[in-house]
This record gives C-alpha cells, sequence and structure tokens, in this order.
C-alpha cells in the first residue's frame, strides 16, 4: 500500500491479515473478511494466536509488525481530526513484534484516526483550531454502552413498571436519568448502576432517536441492529439463530411490549452483547445542559441574578409553570463555546463511529428532528446510516408510501429545542449545492429508499445523487407493503445500476402474503462489488426464483443469506448458480416449509470451499426424501460452523452424511433429524472424527431412531470426544 492508502484500504488490510490469522494461521493466506467490529475480529485473532504453538508464532509476529507499523505511519498528525486526548486510540504508538496484543491494537487505532481523518476532510469539517472540541467528542465518544448495559437497564426499569411500552425517552431522562445521578453531577455512564456494569464504552455506532417516542422504541430498534434480526422475530416466539432456546417458544416481546431481557441477556451470544452504542441521553451530563431549566424564562433578570436557587425551584419562580426536567442540583448549565459544553459536540461524534442508527418510530419522529436530519447528512460523508423500524409505519404513512408521497415536511419545518441549533444547521444546509430543496429530496429519497421504493430515486441530481451512488451498504425494510405483488412495483429497472458501488445490501419482504412476482431482483447481478447479501423472502406467494440465478454473477460475495421458508418453492434448479461464488465465506439457506423436494442443486455446494459458516434448513413439510446432494459437504473442509435441519421430512437414509467425518476443522454442528423416518444413524459414527468440535447439538427426537443406538451413539461421540459439549435428544 502507498502512502497515501485511503481509509476503506486501511480497514481492508486488517481485515486480510485478521482472517488469515483465524483462517490459516499457518501459511497466512490473504483473504477480505468484512466484520461489523474490528474489534471482535481482532479479539478472535488475539485468541487464536494464543493458542498457537510457539513454533508458528513467528511469523505471525512479522507480519503483524509490518501491518502496524505501515498503518501507523499513515495516521494523520495530531494536528488534523485526530488530534484527541492521551487516550485516543488513534495516538497509540506501533508496536513491536514482541506483543502480538500490542500490534493488534495499532493496526486499528490506525484504522480508526484515518477514518476520523477522511471525516475531517469533508468540505465542512471544522479547522484545526477547534481540536479542543475533538477531543472533548472523543471523550464523549468513550461514554456509550453496549447491548448487555442496556438489557439490565430495561430489565431493571421495565420489571419495576418504571418503563412500559409508552413510556417517552424524555421520560426515562426525568423521572430516571436526571434523579439518579443528581447527587454526583455526572452523565447517566457514571452513575452508580451503570458504573456497576463496567461504566462508559467507546461507542462504534450512534443512536439518532426522538425524545418524544418511547423509550423501547429505541432500545428495540438497537436490538435489531446488533442482532441484525427481523422485526417479527421478536414476536414470532422462535429464536432466529435456531441454536439457543433459553426461553422455549414464547415470544420475547409481549402484546404488552415488554421485553424478555433477562432472557436475552442469557441466550444472546457474547459477541452481540459486546456490541457498543452511542446515546445522547446516557452520554451528555445532564445537569450541565436541561435540569432545572425553565426554557421560557432562564433569560429572565429574576432568573439570571440567583441561578442556582431559580434552577433548583419547582414550579419555576418566574413563570410559576412545572419544568419539564426538575432537579435540585442547581448546577450551572454550559453554553456553546464553554469548555465543557457537549450539546455542539454530536457532529464531531456522529464522524468517529462507524454507523448512524436512525431509530425510526411507528410516526417517524426520530427524522423530524432537525437534529437527526443533520446527522443523516453528515454520517453519509464518512460512515454509513441504518434505518431502523422496530415497530412499524402508522397507517397513513404507509399510504403515502404507495402513492410515491414525501414522508418528511421540508427540513425548515423540522423540531429542534433550540432555535440556535436550528438556525446553525439550517444555516450550513442553505449553503449546500441545491440549498433546502435538494437537501429535502435527499433525506427523503434515501428514507423511502430504505422503506424499498426506489420509484423516484431517477429524480435526485447533483450531490444528492453523487451520495447515493457512492453508498456502501443499504437495507430495504419493505414489510409494511403488505398488498404487494411484484417487486417491480418499487423498484424501477435502473434501480440497482444507481446502486452500483454497494457493498453490503439487505432486504426483508417477510410477510407480504400477496407478493409472487420477484423478477425486480434479477437487477442484482449488477452489483459486482457486493460482499454481503440478505434477501428474506419468507411467508409469501413466492414460487418462481429465475430472478436468483443471476446471483452466480456476484463473485466477490462473502455472505449470503436466502430465506424462502413459507413459500410456494418447488424447482430450486436456479441455486446451481450457488457453485459459482467461490469467496463465499458464510451462507445460510432456508428452505423449509416449501414444497421443494429435488435437492440435487445443492450438489454445487462442494465447489464453495473456502465457506466456514453453513446453515442449510430443508426441513418441516418439505417434500426432501433423497439427501445423496448432501454429501458434497465433505469437500468443505474449511467449514468451522455447520447447522442442517432435515426434520419433519421424508428422509429415511443419511448415509451421505457420513462425509461429515472429513470436517476436521469443525467446532460447532448442529444437526436436525426431529420426527424423521430415519431408523438407521450409522453414519453418523464419523462425528467421532471431528476433533476440534466443542458444540454438537443433535435431535433424533421423534424418529425411528431406538433408544439402544441413541445411546451406543452417544457413548461412541463422547469417549472419542471427551472434551465435547453435546446436546443429544
Amino acid at each position: 500500500m502507498g502512502a497515501g492508502a485511503s481509509a476503506s484500504t486501511l480497514e481492508t488490510a486488517v481485515h486480510e491479515i485478521s482472517w488469515a490469522l483465524i483462517r490459516e494461521p499457518h501459511s497466512l493466506r490473504r483473504r477480505v473478511f468484512d466484520a461489523d467490529s474490528i474489534d471482535a475480529v481482532l479479539n478472535d485473532v488475539v485468541r487464536v494466536y494464543r493458542n498457537m504453538p510457539d513454533a508458528s508464532r513467528g511469523a505471525v509476529e512479522a507480519a503483524l509488525a509490518a501491518l502496524a507499523t505501515e498503518l501507523q505511519s499513515q495516521a494523520p498528525q495530531p494536528a488534523a481530526a485526530t488530534a484527541t486526548s492521551s487516550s485516543d486510540r488513534g495516538n497509540a504508538p506501533a508496536a513491536s513484534s514482541s506483543s502480538s496484543t500490542g500490534m493488534l491494537e495499532a493496526s486499528c487505532d490506525a484504522t480508526q484516526a484515518s477514518r476520523e481523518a477522511a471525516f475531517a476532510s469533508g468540505s465542512d469539517s471544522m479547522p484545526a483550531s477547534h481540536g479542543d472540541k475533538q477531543k472533548a467528542a472523543k471523550k464523549l465518544q468513550e461514554k456509550g454502552f453496549d447491548l448487555r448495559q442496556l438489557l439490565h437497564f430495561c430489565q431493571k426499569y421495565q420489571g419495576a413498571g418504571r418503563i412500559t411500552s409508552t413510556t417517552t425517552t424524555a421520560e426515562v431522562v426525568r423521572d430516571i436519568i436526571i434523579p439518579e445521578t443528581a447527587d454526583a453531577g455526572v452523565h447517566y455512564m457514571a452513575s452508580e448502576f451503570m458504573t456497576s456494569l463496567g461504566g462508559g464504552k467507546l461507542a462504534k455506532r450512534l443512536g439518532s432517536h426522538a425524545w418524544k417516542a418511547p423509550f423501547m422504541n429505541t432500545l428495540l430498534n438497537i436490538l435489531l441492529d446488533a442482532t441484525e434480526w427481523q422485526r417479527r422475530d421478536l414476536t414470532s416466539g422462535e429464536f432466529p439463530t435456531s441454536e439457543k432456546e433459553p426461553w422455549g417458544n414464547l415470544p420475547l416481546l409481549d402484546v404488552n411490549g415488554k421485553l424478555r431481557a433477562a432472557d436475552l441477556l442469557q441466550g444472546l451470544d457474547k459477541a452481540i452483547l459486546d456490541k457498543t452504542y452511542w446515546l445522547c441521553v446516557f452520554a451528555v451530563n445532564e445537569h450541565a445542559a436541561i435540569c432545572g431549566t425553565c426554557w421560557t424564562c432562564s433569560q429572565d433578570e429574576k432568573w439570571t441574578k440567583d441561578p442556582k436557587t431559580h434552577l433548583q425551584a419547582d414550579p419555576c419562580l418566574v413563570c410559576h409553570k412545572e419544568k419539564h426536567n426538575p432537579c435540585k442540583c442547581g448546577m450551572k448549565k454550559t453554553e456553546p463555546g464553554d469548555e465543557s459544553h457537549e450539546i455542539d459536540l454530536f457532529d464531531f461524534v456522529v464522524g468517529f463511529v462507524d454507523a448512524l442508527v436512525v431509530c425510526l418510530d411507528p410516526k417517524l419522529e426520530a427524522i423530524r428532528r432537525v437534529w437527526c436530519v443533520a446527522e443523516v447528512g453528515r454520517a453519509l460523508k464518512a460512515g454509513t446510516v441504518y434505518f431502523r423500524l422496530a415497530q412499524g409505519l402508522a397507517a397513513d404513512l404507509v399510504e403515502k408510501l404507495w402513492q410515491g408521497e414525501d414522508l418528511l415536511e421540508t427540513v425548515e419545518k423540522c423540531q429542534a429545542t433550540s432555535d440556535a441549533d436550528r438556525e446553525r444547521i439550517l444555516k450550513n444546509i442553505q449553503e449546500l449545492p441545491g440549498g433546502v430543496a435538494a437537501y429535502d429530496a435527499f433525506v427523503n429519497r434515501l428514507l423511502v429508499l430504505s422503506l424499498g421504493n426506489a420509484r423516484k430515486l431517477h429524480e435526485l441530481n447533483g450531490k444528492g445523487l453523487d451520495a447515493v451512488r457512492r453508498m456502501k451498504a443499504l437495507e430495504m425494510d419493505v414489510t409494511w407493503a403488505k398488498d404487494l405483488i411484484s417487486t417491480q412495483e418499487l423498484l424501477p429497472e435502473d434501480t440497482f445500476s444507481i446502486l452500483s458501488q454497494l457493498e453490503s445490501f439487505k432486504m426483508d419482504c417477510g410477510g407480504l402474503g400477496e407478493l409472487s412476482d420477484i423478477s425486480a431482483l434479477k437487477g442484482l447481478e449488477t452489483l459486482l462489488r457486493l460482499k454481503e447479501l440478505s434477501l428474506v423472502l419468507r411467508t409469501t406467494k413466492v414460487a418462481d426464483i429465475a430472478a436468483l440465478s443471476r446471483l452466480g454473477k456476484l463473485t466477490s460475495l462473502l455472505k449470503l443469506n436466502l430465506d424462502l421458508c413459507d413459500t410456494q418453492v418447488v424447482d430450486i434448479a436456479a441455486f446451481s448458480c450457488l457453485g459459482k461464488l467461490t469467496s463465499l465465506l458464510e451462507l445460510t439457506l432456508d428452505l423449509s416449509v416449501t414444497q421443494v423436494a429435488d435437492i440435487t442443486a445443492l450438489s454445487c455446494l462442494g465447489n464453495l470451499t473456502s465457506l466456514t459458516e453453513l446453515i442449510l434448513k430443508l426441513g418441516y413439510k418439505t417434500k426432501v426424501a433423497d439427501i445423496a446432494a448432501l454429501s458434497c459437504l465433505g469437500k468443505l473442509t474449511s467449514l468451522l460452523k455447520l447447522s442442517l435441519d432435515l426434520s419433519s421430512t421424508q428422509v429415511e437414509d443419511i448415509s451421505a452424511l457420513s462425509c461429515l467425518g472429513k470436517l476436521t476443522s469443525l467446532l460447532k454442528l448442529g444437526l436436525g433429524h426431529y420426527n424423521t423416518r430415519v431408523a438407521d444413524i450409522t453414519a453418523l459414527s464419523c462425528l467421532g472424527n471431528l476433533t476440534l468440535l466443542t458444540e454438537l447439538i443433535l435431535d433424533l427426537s421423534y424418529s425411528k431412531v431406538s433408544l439402544e443406538d441413541k445411546q451406543a451413539l452417544w457413548c461412541q461421540i463422547t469417549t472419542a470426544l471427551p472434551n465435547l459439549t453435546i446436546d443429544m435428544q
């Protein structure tokens, strides 16, 4: 790499070396690996490194040392956007080859520093003289929280009845956050409760939300973002991964909007619980910002003469109205320009995090805030914007979507508590090319695009169109369109050509009971840069999947999810194209509850020798009887995780599964043969060869396998693999 390598190049380099270490630590084969969190990947690398023989560590250390040195040399100087405090990860010294952990941290730090520099280089970046604000914003970013802490917060206050499905975020601030931090006069991440859970975390994503919307709406959107679940997964009673069921078949979110937080804390993977987010209500010291103030009287002469007395009083001593956020602390409020003022730092925090998560509510209150609209535009300059919709859209907005109307009024009518904030943000927007009109069109097109409607995308021009063309990630939630029959109704022919730079695309059409035509998806073949693709078509009338035969052209794909559960699909010959995706690392294919009988096309999966994770769901009411095609799985010797569900099928002969004994790299294996006609399980004796296996789930319940044969298999496997965690039924 040259000295002018871009932030994305740096990130790719880190991913390449990380994945090489995870997959092939001895040969250091280069691979690209996309992960939501670089830190999570690097932590895995450290774990693998520590488990390697001493003799193999030299090559690893040398490669990491070279990478760390090169990346660190490209980090911006302190005078630029990364001129942060001594705790700033971007200014860490380059590590020596004697410390693997240090080298990994240096590589990650340099990546973050370079990304921040890219953010600061935007046309409206602050001059170097604003370095103090950037330092303060970095500290503010460190007041984030992980999903674990958020679920503990929910568990405590939902259980006490202080947070319900209708409790607004403003009420949470007034009734919980301000009172519980009043004595110490600190932000909530420094409260006794959050400190007991580890205190502030470096946030990787920022949640943009509305205070007038229910707090649980914000929480659920963050939960969906962290888990990558769909909205239905919270209410279906089926744990989406189908691997852990600590709560049985009950919904995670009941009809009263109560979340089973304790069960989530028990059942979610550590990597998900460790994901970090930032919310202003937890990070900002409300005692230095809003508590005790009166919006109409704080500039009154009486108030300014004795501010502490007026701040502590409730109701207001001037207008005699009850305050929005009463508090006895009496702490002086900061003003713009003060060193400790935090409210005007949000722009910087948006630039430092990896992505902006817009927590949409049914009435779209969040995106009607001038701050949120500004954050969306700001985030697109250096990162990614994800719109999350945990609780669906209001009926009037659904009608607007169908009619092709804008969902948002002009940004000039957006809401803001502070007139000064509104004026400052509007001034910045007015100075952009095309002014307010162009910005309004851009935000509206981006919002409806995230909801799967691209009909007006071609109306964009100038900077707005350029921004859309540069997008690297897009998620479409089309579940609102209950009467949709054809994807062509929302996706014009040129849609994907405009989005040709996408590297990640996810589309959720699940539950659209009238949808039968997905021919518009043939346009996906133009997304040649795509590394991650997810198509959820479950519970639709889709039968013809010929359009998906074009997916074979997406040879850069690393991760693919195709959910066709509960559709009318019979013929899956189109999936023979999957054999061309030889770069794939992860594949999930759900054909359960379909009419599929012939799975010969799946023999092509044997070509995917790079796969490390494979999830095949072929059970429940399918007509599958012959699984000979699955003998190809024996070629996938790089697999680390395999889940194969044949439950409630017509399968009798599973001899093809003897090939699984060749998958000697497997760490986790799940086999579902619930309610099948299987009687002979001799083929499964090969599982004793999987010496690296750490977890085995084998469901033979309600099959024709005798208890004696089950016990014999149990003894055989546990004898060969004494340290294995096994769940066999």
